[in-house]
């Protein structure tokens, strides 16, 4: 299987740690990259502010060599989980904060994703690293 590599961020300025970092993985494997924010709810351009910044992501993203998508959801977790199985994604790579699932319960995308999908290979990136998890 073709090595494919997936970036998810979220509308802040520290994803564009998590897409250099995406990047270096894809380089390094000469695979293709995926950067992918899903925005919970019906629509991204709610907010000026949030749509400039995440256009601003996007763009970096798209200028190395990136490809980007926008997805809305009111279940995130299984829009990423889907985007994986429908892109043959096999890395992936995460911001360390959890987020709390549709069930209200706290869990991290990381838990979520590697209980599902347990050949991904994943790198979650903390603030001040990030550590590379093979399955």
């Amino acid at each position: 299987m073709k090595e494919k590599v997936l970036v998810c961020i979220t509308i802040q300025e520290n994803s564009r740690r998590l897409i250099s970092q995406g990047f270096n993985i894809a380089e390094t494997m000469q695979a293709p990259l995926h950067i992918l924010h899903v925005r919970r709810g019906e629509t991204i351009f709610d907010n000026p502010e949030s749509s400039n910044l995440l256009e601003d992501l996007f763009g970096y993203g798209s200028e190395l060599g990136g490809e980007v998508h926008f997805l809305c959801s009111n279940n995130i977790t299984q829009t990423i989980l889907d985007f994986i199985i429908n892109n043959h994604i096999t890395h992936l790579v995460l911001g360390e904060a959890p987020i709390i699932n549709e069930l209200g319960n706290q869990e991290s995308v990381y838990e979520q994703l590697t209980q599902n999908l347990p050949d991904i290979n994943v790198a979650v990136l903390s603030r001040e690293d990030y550590k590379f998890q093979e399955a």
